[in-house]
């Protein structure tokens, strides 16, 4: 009892000296490093998986969220978050994969790319937040853009 009651002191006097008590960490990922999504759209339910990366652990915290997914460079389905991803001190990837899912950082999109067309991206690059598992045929079919709902 004594120890809660010292604890709850310690946070009073934190709060009226104006200290901030940190926010707690994200939510371990199952093992494997990802966690299981669904890209949903139309009658369309597309399973992927998201990486064990900082940034992908972020976009995880905003799921449910749906995002308008264009074609705007034939070789990816990309889409503005609601709120940027921290990339600091990831790794740029400068040849995306058809089937990976990506953050550009420079505009705040979230890309599924779709085909290769043998371009790099400049920097600072994609950074990587997971890959569609099945349904990448699905993604390419949307057309010029469609609202998904990344759960």
């Amino acid at each position: 009892m004594n120890s809660i009651l010292a604890g709850a002191a310690a946070l009073m006097l934190a709060a009226v000296a104006g200290c901030s008590v940190p926010a707690a960490a994200p939510a371990p990922l199952p093992a494997g490093g990802g966690a299981s999504v669904v890209l949903r759209f139309g009658h369309h339910a597309v399973r992927a998986t998201l990486t064990g990366s900082p940034a992908a652990r972020q976009l995880a915290g905003m799921l449910p969220v749906t995002v308008q997914l264009k074609d705007v460079w034939g070789q990816a389905k990309s889409g503005r978050l609601p709120q940027p991803l921290t990339v600091q001190d990831a790794v740029a990837v400068h040849d995306p994969a058809p089937g990976h899912i990506y953050f550009w950082p420079l505009t705040e999109v979230i890309a599924v790319y779709y085909d290769d067309l043998g371009q790099r991206v400049p920097a600072p690059g994609l950074v990587a937040l997971g890959t569609i598992d099945d349904g990448l045929t699905e993604i390419t079919a949307i057309g010029r853009g469609a609202a998904v709902r990344i759960e």
